[in-house]
């Protein structure tokens, strides 16, 4: 039992000579100027007691230095002072007794990991892009609940829309494509109705919306070259309770969108 405390204390005064040391190597450095970086080095594990050293500015908060090695990772943190030789102390939440105030670069201290681990922060789940055909609801130009069952066939991306009618192809600004969106569009209401510019949008994988617009001319271009392309009605024309009609949108949005998906309208607009 003896021996096994002896070893125990060597290795607790071996820890404090190694901080003694390194205390000497950032006391009698000046602090460093400019924005403060870095990262600690050998972080405690859950639980344990390490030796970690300070590897960034000068003058760093103990508490922003100790944070890189995660929020909550570290309880407590004690190292020597050079001037007295005696402990400074760091302590979670506890700043009215915490005599450790800043690290210098290359400053060593004892760490105590929180018996936790750092604090993780759930990685929001990406929106999933349904596969295959998809259903939504959503309402006309004029009424509330909703009064249209749409289902997603496909949105194709194009650069341009060929001429296939009366009205002149189109082809998309610079930065920009096409989203054309496929869509069979059931009246699920009781009166004849259309689909408004504003009953639903996109919404890509970085969450972002675009939607239908058709109050200047060349965004009506769009719609009506998308129409006769491929030969189906759009926006503003009626379908009859119970009716459903194949139907296409034309919306235009950044080259480099990706994992579009159509969606209701909010009930304040989008």
């Amino acid at each position: 039992m003896r021996c096994h405390r002896l070893g125990v204390f060597s290795s607790f005064l071996m820890a404090a000579i190694a901080l003694a040391v390194v205390g000497l190597a950032w006391g009698v450095g000046p602090p460093a100027s400019g924005a403060q970086s870095g990262s600690m080095v050998n972080c405690p594990q859950a639980g344990k007691w390490a030796i970690s050293v300070w590897d960034g500015a000068s003058g760093t908060a103990a508490a922003d230095a100790l944070a890189t090695c995660g929020a909550g990772a570290v309880d407590a943190a004690y190292a020597l002072d050079p001037q007295t030789g005696g402990w400074l102390g760091w302590f979670a939440g506890r700043p009215e007794i915490s005599t450790l105030a800043t690290l210098n670069d290359m400053q060593g201290v004892l760490a105590l990991g929180s018996a936790t681990g750092p604090v993780v922060t759930p990685t929001p789940t990406p929106t999933a892009t349904p596969s295959g055909e998809y259903s939504f609801t959503f309402a006309s130009s004029y009424s509330e609940p909703d009064t249209f069952r749409g289902t997603v066939e496909e949105i194709r991306m194009m650069d341009s829309i060929p001429k296939m009618g009366y009205h002149e192809g189109v082809t998309a600004p610079a930065g920009s494509i096409f989203a054309v969106v496929l869509m069979r569009v059931e009246n699920i209401g009781t009166e004849p109705d259309d689909v408004g510019s504003y009953s639903f949008r996109l919404r890509d994988s970085l969450g972002r919306h675009f939607t239908l617009s058709y109050d200047e001319p060349d965004s009506l271009n769009v719609q009506w070259a998308a129409e006769d392309y491929f030969q189906r009605i759009g926006v503003y024309d009626d379908i009859q309770p119970g009716i459903t009609r194949d139907m296409v949108f034309g919306f235009l949005v950044p080259t480099a969108v990706s994992g579009l998906v159509a969606e209701r309208c909010p009930t304040d607009g989008c």
